[in-house]
């Protein structure tokens, strides 16, 4: 399971780095062809962040049912705001598309998605490394209790 969540991460951060390059070079060139690049990219990126949190979520050691299931629940809580964000801000753009054909080539629309993507996946990343620290503080206190009985 651990070398999924590795996998899962690197994919993330490669897809990342991969609309980066994507975006920088439709800004160099603005080539039709590097705009749907770019927006391939934007899907894979928010596919791998589900991706992402689907395969830590599937981890949940029950140790002590009511202090596990809140870490649970504030990782789904928090991780799932972030994706829906993530998402609706897709499809609205994908809807003004529709209405108006040259949104998904504007050099501010694309900066932006840009921007909140990232910030979006700092606190997918924020979110897992808080639930992975209170999970092991949680594994740390329960067996000591064990230890100690």
């Amino acid at each position: 399971m651990q070398r999924k969540i590795n996998l899962s991460k690197y994919l993330v951060i490669i897809t990342n780095i991969l609309l980066l390059f994507a975006m920088v070079i439709y800004l160099i060139t603005k080539k039709d062809i590097a705009c749907a690049i770019y927006w391939i990219l934007v899907s894979l990126m928010l596919i791998c962040e589900v991706f992402y949190v689907h395969t830590w979520s599937r981890i949940g050691i029950d140790l002590d049912h009511n202090k596990s299931k809140s870490i649970k629940r504030s990782f789904d809580d928090a991780t799932a705001i972030i994706i829906v964000l993530s998402g609706l801000m897709y499809l609205s753009v994908m809807f003004l598309e529709m209405i108006q054909s040259s949104i998904k080539s504007n050099i501010y629309v694309i900066i932006f998605t840009y921007s909140l993507l990232t910030i979006a996946l700092l606190f997918n990343y924020l979110s897992v490394y808080s639930a992975n620290k209170e999970t092991k503080e949680l594994i740390e206190k329960t067996f000591n209790k064990r230890k100690g009985e």
